[in-house]
């Protein structure tokens, strides 16, 4: 099949099952349309087969597009499989268990873990991975299908373990991978063994967060999971090997093959290296025929296989940037290699560098689109760094191999050192300069679509050396995807963050002022530890993505309602990535870490802090009021929880419309503000400490008189929140009461006099 027919007929196919899993039959619509009557330089056969993949991706959607998930337990219940990965965590181990059935689940046990290949009973309760539950966010349950796991295990207990037979292959692999782990931290120290065993087989390694957070901003992050780049490093290396040994052209296509795959599925057989896998089989099949390795045909034939095999991975970003990386590499590395040979760059410089800058050029709007940030130095920090990482992968496998020998161990660590060392210390380097870390809003997907449309008229143009016209559609499809024409909104938008057993609330006002009501967290032990808090995890993880995501750079005001670890756990975080302009606390003394790390940033950007007060009014340029209640002078003592008591309190105000915040605030504070005499009525009530029984009293609930009652509550939790006299108290009042555990994220959109109460996930009632 020619060349266009072979694309023409994948991209129907891929086209048919992304309309179908997003429900967007326009897609199907218009590929359908584009292929009778665009596609005309390909043959009429050609056109009814492209229809007919249209079909059949729309069915295989149908069929096998929802991720698989295992049936969730609602009772505790006993499994028993083997463990393949033990990971340590800050509180217990984290457990791969290959179960019965087949499904991998991930699980955390305390006490001393059970070693890799073991065979282990453990009692808990099964769990899908989440679903997207707040706007923009990624689907867990994708990410962690691509890793190849179904599911979790929750309030784990390990109740037996036995040691692994010698005739158990299902724990061989598994061994054989900790085995080699070993020995790499054996010979190597941290944090380049890590680096250097999720490179090698997707090793889950203990990175500090802060050179994570480097490698992403140099936009190297690809360096530490097994893909394209290290399975390309092992073919090559099988290349070599074979054409020294003079095995002809057929026969070492498939012995590379051969030994691509036996180390994909070493590597874990994770759905990333088996796509890669594929996609170097299909190049490899090209050269044994005598066509070129790169070719549209061999991408085409395995974008078709894979949509084929793993329907749902069409649907992902892995899949995305694997595909854009190699047709960037065949559309661009060309022209890119001698454009550098003309300014006296040649040979394999002009071709790393040229190879480097097309990746880039093919794969920059959908890291921008998933990891938040544009990495502006990212073609120097890889061309600096893939070539260097090659070579230590090459290096891995001899360190491996030979454990056995010492003294040649202890060679092959020197120098394997020398380059981890290189390729730290350029992240390092390169995200210290200036403008390194970029904060990007997400580009919307039709400005990527735009772009790789704008990429390929860009190709055209450099084939016939139109280098003028090139650049400019380039440059102009980039500044769409960087600044992209956002439609203005006018209303008073309010959303409570999904954030399990923890608060944080954003408030937009209709001028786009940004506010953070807490940070969300979790609860914290241990206080005097002063060296860090799972607390901010969540903040990292949920929060920052998800203001990111909206498009918020930085808040006008971040405001703390009490200190305790589940409010204040973000605060950090957000203050460090995006920034306030104030940060209004309560002004109570707590030893968190959270929250005096908190404080900390709040001294090191210079912050204002505030302390508002029962009678303090914040009023903004468009018309928004911030009405205080609480806490008030002398604060609330000798309560059943002064921190929580002496949360801020405070009613937003826009035209007609109010809503009432309340913190963590009991019922000794609502006493106190009902005394007061203040007007509390309020169109929505933020119910306080999650629905517990200690708050919500039905006097203040009678004064809110609320229409709209909203929890911030944790799936599950251990406090029983939200509490059933809660509930009914709220519905009694005539409230109807929408949950972050049943609904997701919560957003109240007002124009001052209508209003509008939406969940983020489908509601059953």
């Amino acid at each position: 099949m020619r060349r266009t027919g072979m694309i023409a007929v994948a991209a129907a196919l891929v086209a048919g099952i992304l309309s179908e899993l997003h429900g967007v039959a326009i897609v199907a619509l218009a590929t359908g349309l584009a292929i009778a009557v665009l596609l005309r330089v390909v043959a009429q056969v050609v056109r009814v087969i492209a229809l007919v993949a249209l079909a059949a991706g729309v069915v295989l959607a149908n069929l096998h597009g929802s991720l698989s998930a295992p049936a969730a337990h609602a009772r505790m219940s006993v499994f028993e499989g083997t463990v393949t990965g033990v990971h340590p965590e800050t509180f217990g181990a984290g457990l791969d268990v290959r179960l019965k059935d087949g499904d991998a689940v991930e699980a955390t046990v305390s006490g001393t873990p059970p070693d890799v290949g073991e065979r282990v009973q453990l009692r808990g309760r099964l769990e899908p991975f989440d679903e997207a539950r707040n706007p923009g966010e990624s689907s867990l349950r994708s990410i962690e299908a691509e890793r190849g796991f179904a599911g979790r295990l929750s309030h784990v207990r390990l109740l037996a373990r036995e040691p692994p037979g010698d005739d158990d292959w299902d724990a061989w692999l598994p061994r054989a991978r900790a085995w080699a782990t070993q020995s790499l931290h054996a010979s190597l120290d941290e944090p380049g063994a890590s680096i250097l065993a999720g490179a090698m087989w997707g090793e889950k390694g203990s990175l500090p967060p802060d050179l994570r957070s480097e490698f992403q901003d140099t936009g190297t992050t690809h360096v530490l999971i097994t893909a394209g780049l290290h399975l390309g490093v092992v073919a090559m290396l099988a290349a070599l090997l074979f054409s020294h040994c003079g095995i002809e052209r057929v026969s070492s296509s498939l012995a590379i093959m051969a030994v691509v795959w036996l180390y994909a599925l070493f590597s874990g057989a994770h759905i990333p290296s088996l796509r890669a896998a594929t996609m170097i089989s299909f190049g490899l099949t090209a050269h044994a025929c005598g066509r070129p390795t790169f070719s549209w045909n061999a991408l085409s034939a395995a974008a078709l296989l894979i949509g084929i095999v793993w329907t749902p991975s069409v649907d992902s970003l892995s899949f995305a940037l694997s595909f854009s990386c190699v047709a960037a590499i065949m559309l661009f590395a060309k022209p890119f290699s001698h454009a550098l040979e003309r300014i006296g760059i040649a040979g394999f410089c002009a071709e790393a560098i040229a190879l480097t800058l097309a990746t880039q050029v093919g794969t920059w709007p959908l890291t921008a689109y998933a990891f938040l940030v544009v990495a502006p130095y990212a073609p120097v920090a890889n061309a600096l760094v893939v070539p260097i990482v090659g070579l230590a992968l090459i290096l891995g496998l001899a360190l491996v191999a030979a454990t056995p020998l010492p003294p040649v161990t202890h060679l092959i660590a020197n120098v394997e050192s020398s380059l981890l060392s290189w390729i730290i210390g350029v992240v390092r380097t390169i995200s210290s300069l200036p403008g390194a870390h970029v904060v990007a809003t997400p580009p919307p997907v039709w400005t990527i679509a735009l772009y790789d449309a704008s990429c390929l008229v860009a190709a055209l143009l450099l084939h016939k050396k139109r280098w003028l016209p090139a650049c400019a559609t380039f440059l102009a499809a980039s500044a769409l995807v960087l600044w992209p024409p956002h439609r203005t909104a006018h209303d008073l938008a309010i959303t409570i963050i999904d954030v399990g057993q923890a608060d944080a609330i954003l408030i937009r006002t209709p001028n786009g002022h940004a506010f953070l009501v807490d940070g969300g967290g979790r609860l914290e032990r241990g206080l005097e530890v002063a060296t860090a808090s799972p607390a901010e995890a969540v903040g990292e993880r949920v929060v920052v993505p998800f203001l990111v995501r909206q498009g918020i750079h930085n808040l006008d005001a971040v405001l703390l309602s009490h200190p305790h670890g589940d409010h204040a756990g973000g605060i950090a975080p957000v203050l460090r990535t995006l920034g306030s302009d104030a940060f209004a606390d309560s002004g109570q003394t707590y030893p968190g870490h959270a929250y005096h790390d908190a404080l900390d940033v709040v001294a090191q950007r210079h912050l204002p802090i505030v302390y508002p007060r029962g009678g303090d009014v914040w009023q903004s340029d468009d018309g928004v009021t911030f009405r205080f209640y609480g806490p008030t002078l002398p604060l609330l003592t000798n309560t059943r929880n002064d921190i929580n008591n002496n949360s801020l309190v405070f009613r937003v105000e826009y035209r007609r419309f109010r809503m009432l915040f309340t913190g963590d605030a009991g019922a000794e504070a609502e006493a106190r503000i009902l005394a007061s005499g203040a007007d509390l009525h309020a169109d929505v009530l933020k119910v306080g400490h999650h629905g517990s029984a200690y708050s919500s009293t039905p006097e203040f609930i009678r004064a809110v008189a609320p229409r709209y009652a909203i929890i911030s509550v944790g799936r599950d939790n251990l406090f029983g929140h939200p509490a059933p006299s809660t509930i009914a108290t709220l519905e009694g009042a005539g409230a109807r009461v929408y949950r972050t555990d049943q609904d997701g994220a919560i957003t109240v959109n007002t124009n001052g006099a209508e209003l509008a109460v939406k969940s983020f996930l489908k509601q059953s009632r």
